[in-house]
């Protein structure tokens, strides 16, 4: 630009300024007002979705399915959604001004969408707890319901074409209602006398229709004025309870498979005879069950071998999604009902004469009466007239074994058959005998040693003799064992040719011995520092004693219930498991443990677990992956110690699992000592 052009603009902005000046003419800028731009979209939702449904507004039509969900947020991607939002495939959008409260269930009903839960007000009206929106506007049913502390509608659903609401409310639309109600496009009715908690109305979490009847679950005990334990059913003009008793609320129901599957807050179910341990189970229109496979969820006391197949007895209720009642065998693969099992506990299990001896607290097994003992031929429990020990035992059982070709019981009784027998009797397969005048109190746990019977238990008296806990049997007269134990004597058995004693003591024949010692035919010493609380069960596996029970350390280290003596001190099994161990077995070449337990090791294992290598070689009974003369040699020692008949089934060496150790066992060996190659 040239300087005369410069000075021509110059000259222009003063001319203006000199107008603007003598006019005073305002210059007058457009108004900007400053505001927030759009920002980043929450990828959700800013609380908590306790409710989801889906509903489509035109049905066939055009417009697209939508998501509902319902809850306790304010904020639904870029929308301010008040506790409720509609997701239709690409954002999110609110509902009018939402719910002034949470949101804990939805339903579509009449094209409507239906929201319950603890609200007093929906788009702006008066809305107690649940409120309807017709897709503009929202709307109240019949003056809502009175809530309990804003705790309102927690369940809805449709049955038989009527809106069904459950919740913590004593009314709906003025109608006494107690915690359940029907709308019928009009007004608000009661399901019978609803819903009871002692003196208050009860609590409905959950509903759903099974079997075209309603299904009601939450935290009450009765329905319509009769017991039900938080669920029952209504059929259309009265509520019946649903099974037995479930011990905590329902919070959700739903069918699958053609059940009816419950889940909440509750610990146990009690169906019947069944009790189990769970947080959710499945109802198939007579009993509950345990959605697992498996033991479920109850404890396992007692554990043997009968014809080739693991069994075990306790307090459980089922086994692989069907009922057991307290006994099931395992083949190695899967769990096996034994048919109807029996109607209560099962404390005890061994073999005599080829059939399965079970004792307990029961009084039935199958359909036949067992005064707490029975049989199982493979097939069936035996009968009354050909049980062994004829009428059974007056109170329970404990343990079983085997002495001199007759089946031994111990327990808490005063008669067994027709004889008065304390606590302890024999059975020679035709006729009930009593050892002596027996022991004053319970026996516990049984074994042989040396060719005599041995018993421990409570008891301070064996014979009308001193014998504190611990006594032997010798087939005619009872004898004490030193000075005995100053607890209870649990758990026996027979370790590198001596009797090992497992309890609840702390000395044994007078010397320091902390829950288990050892007796060497003359004296009782202890076994390193012991055990540091109660031993419930033992057995040997690898050429180690195992003891099992409730503790946290063996040898002054941890061991969690479960530990290990090689013959100069104690190792654990890596973290145990999380709760008791009642019995020990060998089964298939692993340690089979049973108890309370629902973990072993870092493993998932309810009521059961199995150690062992990762393959198991039938006949390595050293465990060094191979079959050879060494375990040749393991096979001829257990052959010749003749008093391994009657301890339990002669640990690893019964290959053939006939409870003894003969010619069968080491045609196994030799079997598999060829199939794997020499060394």
């Amino acid at each position: 630009m040239s300087y005369c052009s410069k000075r021509v603009n110059y000259s222009l902005f003063v001319i203006l300024i000199i107008i603007i000046l003598i006019t005073k003419t305002e210059i007058v800028f457009s108004q900007c007002d400053f505001d927030w731009k759009s920002g980043q979209e929450l990828p959700g939702l800013n609380g908590i979705v306790y409710s989801l449904t889906t509903w489509d507004t035109d049905g066939a039509g055009p417009q697209p399915e939508l998501l509902i969900a319902g809850g306790l947020f304010t904020i639904a991607g870029n929308s301010l959604s008040s506790n409720v939002a509609a997701w239709d495939g690409s954002c999110w959008q609110p509902l009018g001004t939402g719910i002034n409260g949470t949101v804990w269930s939805m339903t579509v009903y009449d094209d409507e969408l239906i929201v319950g839960g603890g609200f007093s007000m929906a788009g702006g009206i008066d809305a107690n707890s649940i409120a309807s929106w017709d897709g503009s506007s929202w709307h109240v049913l019949g003056g809502g319901v009175q809530s309990c502390e804003f705790s309102g509608v927690h369940a809805l659903t449709v049955h038989n074409g009527e809106l069904i609401a459950g919740g913590c409310f004593a009314t709906a639309g003025g109608v006494d209602v107690n915690g359940i109600a029907k709308w019928d496009d009009n007004s608000w009715q009661a399901l019978g006398t609803g819903m009871g908690r002692g003196l208050n109305p009860g609590i409905v979490y959950a509903a759903a229709t099974y079997n075209g009847n309603l299904v009601a679950g939450g935290l009450f005990d009765t329905a319509g004025g009769i017991s039900a334990n938080n669920i029952a059913e209504w059929d259309g003009s009265s509520w019946q309870p649903l099974g037995g008793e479930i011990n905590g609320s329902v919070a959700a129901l739903t069918v699958y498979n053609g059940e009816l599957i419950a889940g909440g807050y509750f610990t146990t179910v009690r169906d019947g005879m069944s009790t189990f341990s769970t947080k959710i189970a499945r109802w198939d229109d007579s009993h509950w069950h345990d959605l697992e496979y498996g033991i479920q969820s109850g404890p396992v006391h007692a554990l043997t071998i009968c014809n080739g197949k693991l069994v075990a007895g306790g307090g459980f209720a089922g086994i692989t999604g069907m009922d057991a009642n307290y006994i099931a065998s395992w083949d190695g693969y899967s769990w096996e009902a034994l048919g109807d099992g029996t109607n209560n506990g099962v404390a005890a299990l061994t073999v005599y004469d080829g059939k399965l001896i079970v004792g307990g607290s029961f009084t039935t097994a199958g359909d036949v009466v067992a005064n707490k003992v029975a049989s199982w031929n493979g097939n069936s429990w035996q009968n009354i007239a050909s049980m062994p020990l004829g009428n059974g035992v007056s109170d329970f059982i404990l343990d079983l074994t085997v002495y001199n070709n007759e089946l031994v019981v111990g327990g808490g009784f005063s008669t067994a058959g027709d004889i008065i027998a304390n606590n302890i009797a024999r059975w020679d397969g035709n006729s009930c005998k009593p050892l002596g005048s027996g022991v004053d109190y319970g026996v516990e746990a049984l074994t042989t040693y040396n060719d005599e019977l041995i018993a421990g238990g409570w008891f301070s008296e064996a014979g009308g003799i001193s014998a504190n806990r611990i006594a032997k049997w010798d087939g005619g007269v009872w004898q004490p064992l030193g000075s005995g134990m100053n607890g209870s004597v649990e758990a026996l058995t027979v370790y590198n040719g001596e009797l090992i004693a497992g309890g609840w003591f702390t000395t044994a024949g007078g010397i320091a011995a902390n829950r288990i010692a050892k007796w060497n035919g003359s004296s009782w010493q202890p076994l390193g520092s012991g055990i540091n609380d109660r031993i419930n069960t033992l057995t040997v596996y690898n050429g180690e004693l195992i003891a099992g029970g409730f503790f946290t350390t063996a040898g002054g280290i941890i061991a969690n219930n479960i530990a290990r003596w090689d013959g100069a001190s104690w190792d654990n099994f890596v973290s145990g498991v999380n709760n008791y161990v009642h019995s020990l077995t060998i089964y298939n070449g692993e340690l089979i443990a049973g108890g309370q337990f629902t973990v072993a090791g870092s493993i998932v294992s309810a009521s059961w677990g199995r150690w062992g290598l990762s393959e198991i070689l039938p006949g390595d009974l050293n465990h060094d992956c191979d079959v050879n003369w060494l375990d040749l040699d393991l096979l001829s020692a257990k052959w010749l110690e003749q008093s391994c008949l009657y301890n339990s089934w002669c640990y690893e060496s019964d290959l053939n699992y006939d409870h003894r150790v003969g010619f069968d066992d080491f045609a196994v060996l030799a079997k598999n000592w060829l199939d794997g190659g020499f060394p």
